[in-house]
């Protein structure tokens, strides 16, 4: 450029005019212009590769240098814009510096200018194609947008039309893919272990075991909870006092931005209903309305990863419900306080095991309270070293079948006071394979039987008393085939 030939000193030169190109081959985010009154509309005599390239002025806010800012601009073919030429006499070098909306009424003429040359039809070779979004402005007929947007409506993105959102195809799916009755989590239903088995050591194991099994769960006693709605509006709630009533996304205050392919972002200033949305055009949303309630969905899979710390507080309450299966690894050590009271409700099996390290694991427990438990069917387990159980109080075992001990060493039963004693409503027999069997008492010894009471031995028998034998009966018979002595 001419010293002597520069904007303000040469004059001042406006247009409007229609972007028709945009793929910039330097990717500056430059546009081809056809501007009125210095381009003709005859494709033939200044077809849209003669155009010159003219650049997007930015805001003070977007640096536009080395990658910094917004980039490139956006604008599209068939966009009516407006600035001026830099080379006020040539008019070589345009600057746009704003686009103009309007209320299209017709589709793009393809065989003249100042119209979005992308289409099959094109006279164009260049521009032949049938282009990916486009060609603007967009007959319903031929190609949907997105927004909705139509011939013969204002260019204005209905989201920031108020009611005329709700024929925007990014909130019709929203609504239409919102998710309701999800289940939350139930605590266990332990009507076979009351709160008296637990609380109560007085409560007897024959009342224990007497107990009905426990409940199923029914759609009745399950909590659930629903996707809030897009909006937070109860436009389409017909039992709602505010139904019919439109509240958020007013015009001129919901601030809308909108991709080609359907990717928005809203910043709603309508008083008393105040909004920011991020929406992706696969569903994806984040949404937070008025009184600071977030919503986020997300309609592929979500990956969260934090390399050093995070906290989360939490003042409320959390439902957590997850569809499939939940895989925690912990590398470190895991604290987990309760504060209130803890229950596990598990529909199938669980198993848990201990000690992966080199050095093993132990397990330990304290119970400041009660401990209570209910097992329908089997126990089986094993344990490879001792067990040493200490009881403060009394123990007592009811077995329904029949009870087997079986010991490869010793079995030593005492009491340190008090009375030892084995009852049996049945026979009761005391075997040993090999070995003494014997039989001591401390002062006296008394065997009793209610009826016959038989004393045999395969060799002899030897009854020794320091003092005294007394056998006193009404008839005494003592029978020897070969010898009696009595001494």
């Amino acid at each position: 450029m001419s010293e002597n030939y520069f904007m303000g000193l040469d004059g001042f030169v406006w247009f409007t005019g229609v972007v028709e190109d945009r793929n910039d081959p330097d990717k500056l985010g430059r546009v081809r212009v056809r501007c009125l009154g210095f381009h003709t509309d005859d494709l033939s005599d200044i077809p849209t590769a003669s155009l010159p390239w003219a650049h997007v002025m930015h805001p003070v806010t977007d640096p536009c240098m080395q990658g910094l800012g917004n980039s490139p601009s956006f604008l599209v073919e068939g966009s009516w814009v407006i600035g001026f030429f830099r080379d006020a006499v040539e008019k070589q070098q345009p600057i746009i510096i704003g686009s103009l909306p309007g209320i299209p009424q017709s589709p793009p003429d393809y065989s003249k200018g100042f119209n979005d040359p992308r289409s099959p039809f094109s006279s164009q070779a260049p521009y032949a194609g049938t282009p990916t979004y486009g060609p603007y402005p967009v007959d319903g007929d031929d190609y949907d947008m997105p927004s909705g947007h139509d011939l013969g409506e204002p260019d204005t993105n209905r989201l920031a039309q108020g009611e005329g959102a709700e024929s925007h195809d990014a909130l019709i799916k929203l609504r239409e893919n919102r998710q309701t009755g999800i289940p939350k989590a139930t605590q266990p239903n332990l009507s076979e272990i009351s709160d008296a088995a637990v609380k109560e050591t007085s409560e007897s194991i024959e009342t224990f075991s007497a107990r009905p099994q426990p409940e199923q769960a029914t759609t009745t006693n399950v909590g659930i909870f629903d996707e809030p709605h897009p909006r937070d509006t109860d436009y389409n709630n017909e039992d709602s006092e505010d139904f019919g009533l439109y509240r958020s996304g007013l015009y001129p205050y919901n601030h809308v931005f909108e991709s080609e392919s359907g990717h928005l972002t809203e910043v709603d200033d309508t008083p008393g209903n105040e909004r920011m949305m991020r929406h992706h055009a696969a569903g994806t949303y984040e949404e937070i309305i008025a009184d600071g309630t977030k919503t986020t969905k997300v309609i592929g899979d979500n990956f969260e990863i934090i390399m050093k710390d995070s906290n989360v507080y939490v003042g409320g309450s959390v439902n957590l419900t997850i569809g499939g299966s939940v895989r925690h690894l912990v590398k470190g050590d895991y604290h987990l306080e309760v504060e209130g009271n803890y229950t596990q409700k598990i529909h199938k099996n669980m198993r848990t095991k201990i000690g992966l390290g080199e050095s093993g694991g132990n397990l330990e427990e304290e119970i400041k309270g009660n401990h209570g438990y209910n097992i329908s069917e089997n126990i089986k387990g094993r344990i490879g070293g001792d067990v040493d159980i200490t009881t403060e109080g009394n123990e007592q075992k009811i077995n329904n079948g029949t009870y087997k001990l079986q010991v490869k060493s010793n079995i030593f039963a005492s009491t340190t006071g008090g009375t030892f004693t084995l009852n049996s409503s049945g026979n009761f027999s005391i075997d040993t394979t090999s070995g003494i069997m014997a039989i001591k008492s401390g002062t006296t010894l008394n065997m009793k039987s209610g009826t016959l009471m038989t004393i045999a031995s395969e060799t002899n028998i030897d009854m020794d008393a320091s003092t005294l034998i007394d056998v006193t009966a009404p008839t005494v018979d003592i029978n020897g085939s070969t010898a009696i002595n009595l001494n």
